[in-house]
């Protein structure tokens, strides 16, 4: 009797499959890694149909608040909600797991969506010629999707921004979009342009495409990437090398200081470009500052001198007391004795206030000890020669006879006095005339200022103080804050006021725009009203979605219902124009 092997009934274990083609993404933990746009540029040339197809008849169910095809900006790469919507609906019908790393979402806790993404599409012709003749799949990288980005930083060359054929700017996502090709005339973007005058990159661009290759590298690693690490890099910055001094440090990296004092204090994201141009001019690499990586700091030396040439402009640091009695301490045993003065010179302050206030008895011993030693007048020295009354009249006469008189000690500072009392002293009437005339220049500022706040009061709409600042010609707003504190805060009220008002009233159109019939689009809304969607959107996000989904509804009824509904709008305002004649 034959002998048969037995059938193993048990039911096979069958992997769960994909409603659409699970293709592997391109370059994840590289530079160049794909962009989640040319993701499904090549998942739908993977099932030979067009993108508009792809997203209208899979896509577009899961993707709240979707827009035309011809709308998909690279707004779908960045940090924001809608790239979390496009990453979860393609995630769920590719069953990939790791498409957020086609985009910026790992880096959403420290960059800000403002000036992130471009508007229109951007390639390297050089790697598209590359990857086809290497046999490799073309495809769009996320590099390139930045807007700080302007060139390649694989081969150095600007990046491309314009068809070479028909010389026209190309959408993100277009219905027929293909890696490599124009969407508008079909044509290979692979060809490098003949430019007879070809414009070498900078050093700074390219180390911006090299820190941001550098930066999609660890997406695989988002743990490390948090808001606290800014904050965390910055303030052993700040300590290190400016001893405590903000501001220093912010402007040695030509940012704002109220935006250095927001990172450092952690309480806001950053845009990509003040970060990068920061981290540039401190020589902190990008991928430190996110991570939390402190022991990468480079170019200590330069630095320091930086912040060195910042204390010789007049800022003054951030030491503690101690550290100020320890040098003080030193001073006292000096020789020659130095001068109180040249002490808070070193130490970086222009005035020696702080190091009284620090140690008192120090400071003191070390005025003793420079009086002692003959070096505190210079008519003391030998071989001094006399300072002529005539020549100190002359000076004091020059500068009464400005518009705006120096301050009488720095008069007494160019003569070579230390203070201003041998000026007063000799010509006590020259010096108090010059004091008399600042104060009146001082008094005519002030009494200019507070007239141009009062009649900024009556002013609708209220305009603020930096364009009051910039009427009166004043570098910075907070001068007028400290000389009319009173009549500022009422100008801040009132715009605010007029702020909410204003407010209230966008909401009141809005929601007028609800029962329009039939409904018109957010673009139309946003055109009539003279806003941008961010605006109707973060202060009425309710009302903004209502108004986009009337307006979805209404496309996606029949076509000759939509033409009635319209005809029908036209006649009615038709005849109210009639009614009101």
């Amino acid at each position: 009797m034959p002998h048969f092997d037995s059938w193993d009934l048990a039911p096979a274990s069958i992997p769960q499959r994909s409603r659409l083609h699970s293709i592997v993404p391109i370059g994840i933990g590289a530079p160049f890694v794909e962009s989640l746009t040319g993701y499904m540029i090549r998942l739908a040339a993977s099932h030979a149909v067009r993108v508009s197809d792809l997203i209208e008849h899979e896509l577009r169910t899961d993707v709240p608040y979707y827009h035309v095809p011809a709308g998909i900006s690279n707004a779908i790469n960045g940090v924001g909600k809608s790239a979390q919507n496009w990453v979860s609906a393609i995630e769920r019908f590719t069953l990939r797991d790791n498409l957020r790393l086609l985009t910026l979402l790992p880096f959403a806790s420290v960059l800000d969506t403002a000036s992130l993404m471009r508007r229109t599409r951007a390639w390297c012709p050089r790697c598209y010629q590359s990857s086809a003749a290497q046999g490799q799949e073309v495809y769009e990288q996320l590099v390139w999707c930045l807007q700080c980005v302007e060139i390649c930083p694989l081969h150095k060359v600007s990046l491309q921004t314009s068809c070479p054929v028909c010389h026209r700017e190309l959408r993100p996502v277009c219905a027929v979009s293909r890696p490599g090709f124009c969407s508008r005339c079909r044509e290979w973007l692979g060809t490098p342009r003949c430019s007879q005058e070809e414009v070498l990159p900078t050093d700074y661009q390219i180390w911006v495409a090299q820190e941001l290759g550098k930066l999609l590298v660890i997406a695989l690693d988002a743990k490390r990437v948090r808001r606290e690490n800014i904050r965390k890099v910055l303030a052993y910055y700040v300590d290190s090398f400016s001893d405590g001094n903000r501001i220093t440090v912010a402007e040695i990296a030509r940012c704002r200081r109220s935006s250095f004092h927001n990172w450092c204090n952690g309480a806001t994201t950053g845009r990509i470009g003040p970060l990068l141009r920061m981290c540039h001019e401190l020589k902190i690499p990008l991928t430190s500052l996110v991570t939390g990586a402190t022991a990468e700091l480079e170019d200590i030396a330069g630095v320091k001198a930086a912040v060195e040439a910042r204390h010789q402009c007049g800022i003054a640091p951030s030491r503690s007391a101690d550290r100020i009695r320890a040098a003080l301490l030193l001073a006292t045993k000096e020789q020659p004795p130095p001068s109180i003065r040249e002490v808070a010179e070193r130490l970086g302050y222009s005035t020696p206030s702080r190091l009284y206030a620090a140690d008192t008895g120090l400071s003191r011993a070390i005025v003793r000890n420079f009086n002692k030693s003959g070096r505190n007048h210079w008519w003391r020295r030998r071989g001094a020669k006399v300072l002529d009354n005539t020549v100190i009249r002359t000076a004091l006469e020059e500068s009464l006879a400005l518009e705006i008189p120096g301050p009488v000690h720095r008069s007494a500072h160019s003569l070579g006095f230390h203070t201003e009392d041998p000026l007063m002293r000799r010509f006590p009437d020259l010096c108090r005339a010059i004091k008399a005339k600042r104060a009146r220049v001082r008094a005519a500022r002030r009494s200019t200022l507070a007239a141009a706040l009062k009649a900024a009061l009556n002013e609708d709409p209220t305009p603020s103080l930096e364009q009051i600042a910039n009427r009166l010609g004043n570098a910075s707003h907070t001068i007028i804050r400290a000389w009319e504190p009173r009549l500022c805060a009422k100008l801040t009220a009132k715009r605010r006021d007029f702020a909410e008002r204003s407010r209230k009233e966008l909401g009141r159109r809005l929601e007028a725009v609800l029962t329009e019939d039939p409904p018109p689009s957010l673009r139309e809304v946003h055109a009539r009203l003279g806003v941008t969607q961010s605006i109707t959107y973060g202060n009425f996000p309710e009302i903004h979605r209502a108004i986009s989904a009337r307006y979805q509804e209404f496309r996606a009824q029949p076509r000759h219902q939509n033409t009635r509904l319209a005809s029908a709008a036209r006649e009615k305002q038709h005849y109210a124009s009639a009614s009101t004649i």
